[in-house]
C-alpha cells in the first residue's frame, strides 16, 4: 500500500531505511485507511501499521527547512572529507610517490653539477656546483623561472663578491660584515631584486665562514656555482613538476578557505553568535589569491618550456579560466562574511533560510573543486549553486532589512562566481540566478 505524499500536521509517519532504523519523521493525510496508530513506511515505500508511538505534530515547513540544512551538512562533511583525502597523501608511500620528481631533478642536479665542474674545470672538490644546482631545482618548484634564474644569479655573484674581498681584507669579524654587506651593494647597484640581493649575501657569508678561499683570485667557486645553477635549470626544463598538479594545489588550498569560511558564516547566522562571524571575516580577508596566480603563470612557463607535457595541459587550463572567478568568489564571500558579522551586531532578522543558503553555497565550492581537478560532471557545481541564490532570494519576501539584503546580494554573487568557474559564462549565469527562485515558490 503507497501513502499519498500530501501531509496533515495533526498525524504521523516514520520512514524506515532498508534495516530498520528511522530516517524522517512526518505526517500523513487524515483519511488514509492505517491511521489509528502508527505508520511507518519501509525503504521501498509500503506502509503498514507501527507501534503505538506518540509523535509531536510537525510542521511541513520546519521538517522541510531541517531536512534540506541536515542534506547540505552531511554533503559538506563528505565533500571536505574527500577533498582532503585527495590533497594529502594516504601514507609515506604516497607523500614519496608525490615527490618522486623533485628526488630526481635534486639527484640528477647534484650528481651532475659535482661531475661537470671537475670534468670542465679540473675543480678537485667543486661544493658550490651541487649546492646551486640542488637550490635551483628546489626553487622552480611552483615558483616562476625567473625567481629560479635570480636565485642562481645571486648566489654566483656573492661567491665572486665573497672571493674577490677575501683576498684583500682576509677573514675576521668584521670582515665578515664587509664581505656580506659588499655582495649586497654589488647587487643592489647592478639593481638586482630582493631574491638577488639576499642570496649574494647568503652565498657571500657561506664563502667566508664554511669554505674560505685559498690565496690568489682564482673564480673557481664563482664558474662552479655559476655552472651548478645552469645545470639545475637544465634539470628542471627537462624534467619539469607537472603543472596542472602544482595549480591544483594552490586552488585546492584557496576553495578549502572559501568553503570553511561559508561554513563558519552558516554556523554564526545560525546561533547569532558573533564570535565565528568575526572569525570567518578574518579568514576569507586573508585569502591570497595571488597564491594561485603565481603558480598559473609558472605553470605557463613550464608548459612553454616543456610543451611535451599535454597530459596535463587540460586540467591546468580548466583552473586557468576558473581563476578570475575564484578571485572574484573571495572578494563576495569576504562582503558576505562582513555582512554576517553587522546582522548579527545589530540584531537583526536573519531567517534561517539564509545560513541554509550559505551552507549550499560552501557544498558548491567543494564541487568546483572536484570539477577542476577531474574535469567531471560540470552540472554538479550549478544545482547547489542555483538552489542557495534561489533560497536566499525567496528570503527577501520575508524580512526586507539592509544587513539580510546584503547577505542575499553577496550570496547571488557568490554563486554567480561558482557558475561561471564551472563553464558559464557571465549572462547565461546571471540568467540562471536570476530564474532560480521561481523553481523553489
Amino acid at each position: 500500500m503507497r501513502l499519498d505524499a500530501r501531509r496533515d500536521p495533526a498525524l504521523a509517519l516514520l520512514v524506515l531505511d532498508a534495516g530498520g532504523e528511522a530516517l524522517a519523521e512526518a505526517a500523513v493525510e487524515r483519511d488514509h485507511p492505517l491511521v489509528g496508530g502508527v505508520v511507518v513506511i519501509d525503504a521501498r515505500g509500503d506502509a503498514r501499521p507501527g507501534r503505538a508511538v506518540r509523535f509531536q505534530p510537525v510542521s511541513r515547513t520546519t521538517e522541510l527547512r531541517e531536512h534540506g540544512a541536515a542534506r547540505v551538512r552531511a554533503r559538506s562533511e563528505a565533500l571536505l572529507w574527500e577533498a582532503a583525502e585527495r590533497s594529502r597523501p594516504r601514507s609515506v608511500m604516497g607523500r614519496l610517490q608525490a615527490n618522486w620528481r623533485w628526488f630526481a631533478q635534486a639527484a640528477l642536479a647534484t650528481a651532475g653539477s659535482w661531475a661537470a665542474a671537475q670534468q670542465l674545470f679540473g675543480h678537485p672538490r667543486p661544493i658550490f656546483a651541487p649546492v646551486a644546482g640542488l637550490i635551483a631545482v628546489s626553487t622552480t618548484l611552483g615558483q616562476r623561472r625567473r625567481y629560479a634564474v635570480e636565485m642562481v644569479l645571486g648566489i654566483a655573484l656573492g661567491v665572486g663578491i665573497a672571493d674577490a674581498l677575501f683576498t684583500v681584507i682576509g677573514a675576521g669579524t668584521w670582515q665578515i660584515a664587509a664581505i656580506v654587506v659588499g655582495a649586497m651593494v654589488v647587487a643592489v647597484a647592478l639593481d638586482g631584486s630582493v631574491v638577488l640581493v639576499s642570496e649574494a649575501a647568503v652565498s657571500a657569508l657561506l664563502v667566508v665562514t664554511v669554505q674560505q678561499p685559498g690565496s690568489g683570485l682564482s673564480g673557481a667557486r664563482f664558474l662552479d656555482s655559476l655552472l651548478g645553477g645552469v645545470i639545475g635549470l637544465i634539470v628542471t626544463s627537462v624534467l619539469p613538476a607537472s603543472p596542472g598538479r602544482t595549480v591544483h594545489r594552490a586552488a585546492a588550498v584557496m576553495l578549502a578557505e572559501i568553503a570553511a569560511t561559508l561554513e563558519e558564516v552558516a554556523q554564526a547566522l545560525e546561533r547569532r553568535d558573533a564570535d565565528p562571524a568575526e572569525r570567518a571575516w578574518t579568514r576569507a580577508s586573508e585569502i591570497d589569491p595571488d597564491v594561485l596566480r603565481e603558480a598559473l603563470d609558472a605553470g605557463r612557463e613550464t608548459l612553454r618550456l616543456a610543451p611535451w607535457l599535454r597530459g596535463t595541459r587540460a586540467q591546468f587550463d580548466r583552473y586557468a579560466r576558473a581563476y578570475t572567478q575564484i578571485d572574484n568568489a573571495v572578494t563576495s564571500v569576504e562582503a558576505l562574511s562582513r555582512g554576517a558579522v553587522r546582522a548579527i551586531a545589530q540584531g537583526d532578522n536573519v531567517p534561517p533560510p539564509v545560513p541554509e543558503a550559505v551552507r549550499e553555497l560552501a557544498d558548491a565550492v567543494w564541487r568546483l573543486e572536484a570539477t577542476l581537478d577531474y574535469g567531471s560532471d560540470e552540472t554538479a557545481v550549478r544545482e547547489p549553486a542555483l538552489h542557495a541564490a534561489a533560497r536566499a532570494t525567496l528570503v527577501l519576501e520575508q524580512t526586507a532589512n539592509l544587513s539580510v539584503s546584503v547577505i542575499v546580494v553577496q550570496v547571488r554573487s557568490t554563486a554567480v562566481d561558482l557558475l561561471r568557474g564551472s563553464g558559464l559564462d557571465r549572462d547565461e549565469a546571471e540568467r540562471l540566478v536570476r530564474e532560480a527562485a521561481r523553481t523553489l515558490q
